[in-house]
């Protein structure tokens, strides 16, 4: 894994920073920032406390706290990791967006880059202890556990139905097998299922999912208690009976307790979150994979990284994935009606207060020759706003259009969220 690096408050890194505007309460007292509880923590006289507590910034709360006039604690050099931790935990606890964005950090190690530093930063020559960067990482599999506790405490002692999106392919409804097993071991009434409005599986992905998995799905009404997979959106659903998400995609925001990193499936983001207190079966095993195959494009996508490929091989699942290529893997039905295609590989997402409809399609070279103006022509007649990613696989290229602009790619990409922070690089999007 890479190693993050920030430096200050400022940019998209700057949340991870002690001078970051994320304030907290602790023991009945609100702190403007970790730094203003950190250099609080040093002193027992209250109005040196209270001088920091109310320092207008945090550099002047750090300015307060260095002063050597001011006596601190005896005991605070033997205290001031823990001090820090328990600040930097108060702070990701209690601000669920940036909670968000450290757990998106995976398990990529992190580093304060502040070169005149060497106790709490890695310091000039990259040398230095790092205890910031250490206790952040720390940090982030404690908010990680809590988010999954929270979700395991909600579901005690209802019946709790998993279901994946609308339209649902091989990731949807192998994960959502796969959470109920996990959960059912963890004592709870957790059912694989589907809701009734959402009809049937994905065409695209219908066979590999009845080949490999004889169990069906409960139909059930929205009158009941859910967790959400491969999406975190609420789609029409009560939030109060949505207890928690996983997902690999970004977060909406719709459901508090959400689970969400950019791995090559969400299957594979669940085996790495329960393997290490639930054995994962030979068959469960072979659907994670299978989930991987399948979202991936067979391991051609850009998605497939070497991170996921180190947890593909941990799995210890050989299959052919030529042969299952050659089985399953389709492009799109070009017989069929453009509005009807759009709507097969179709999902919305939020951008700031856009909703973004995205449809993919799946071609080779000829294909694209032939029917890809005519799609283009079709959405410019929609006037909405259509994400188009269209993957034409013989030559490996991924073209993109959005409100009347194209971006070509000279490799397969179907990670929308991956393209989305393209699009907005290039203020397109």
């Amino acid at each position: 894994m890479a190693t993050i690096e920030f430096y200050k408050e400022f940019g998209n890194l700057g949340y991870l920073a002690n001078y970051s505007n994320h304030g907290f309460e602790k023991n009945g007292i609100y702190y403007k920032t970790v730094e203003h509880y950190y250099q609080s923590e040093k002193f027992s006289d209250r109005s040196i406390k209270d001088k920091i507590i109310n320092a207008d910034t945090p550099k002047e709360a750090s300015n307060i706290g260095r002063d050597r006039s001011n006596k601190r604690i005896d005991n605070f050099k033997k205290i001031k990791k823990q001090v820090m931790y328990d600040g930097i935990l108060e702070k990701f606890r209690q601000n669920r967006d940036i909670a968000y964005k450290l757990i998106e950090t995976k398990k990529n190690d992190i580093a304060e880059a502040t070169i005149d530093e060497y106790y709490w930063g890695i310091g000039k020559d990259k040398s230095g202890e790092n205890n910031i960067g250490k206790i952040l990482v720390k940090v982030r599999e404690e908010i990680k556990r809590e988010i999954i506790e929270s979700i395991l405490d909600k579901c005690k002692g209802k019946e709790i139905y998993i279901v994946g999106h609308n339209y649902s392919d091989a990731d949807s409804i192998f994960s959502s097998y796969i959470l109920s097993k996990v959960l059912q071991y963890k004592g709870i009434n957790a059912y694989f299922a589907i809701l009734d409005s959402y009809g049937d599986y994905n065409d695209k992905e219908k066979a590999i999912i009845n080949d490999f998995l004889q169990e069906k799905p409960v139909k059930i009404s929205e009158n009941n208690y859910f967790i959400l997979v491969d999406h975190n959106n609420l789609d029409g659903l009560d939030k109060e009976r949505v207890l928690g998400a996983f997902d690999h995609h970004v977060i909406t925001g719709e459901v508090y307790d959400t689970i969400e990193m950019e791995y090559a499936s969400t299957g594979l983001l669940l085996y790495d979150l329960f393997k290490d207190d639930y054995n994962f079966s030979e068959f469960e095993r072979t659907l994670i994979y299978l989930t991987v195959l399948t979202d991936t494009d067979y391991l051609v996508s850009n998605r497939y990284s070497s991170f996921d490929e180190e947890l593909v091989t941990e799995l210890g699942i050989k299959l052919d994935v030529s042969n299952l290529q050659k089985k399953y893997f389709k492009i799109t039905d070009f017989s069929l009606k453009i509005e009807d295609n759009l709507k097969k590989d179709y999902k919305e997402y939020k951008n700031d207060d856009k909703l973004i409809k995205r449809s993919i399609i799946m071609s080779y070279e000829k294909e694209k020759k032939l029917y890809y103006n005519d799609y283009l022509e079709y959405i410019n007649s929609l006037n909405d706003n259509v994400l188009l990613i269209w993957s034409c696989y013989d030559i490996k290229k991924t073209y993109i259009y959005y409100l009347g602009k194209e971006k070509v790619l000279d490799y397969i990409l179907t990670s929308t969220v991956l393209i989305m922070k393209m699009l907005k690089e290039d203020n397109i999007l």
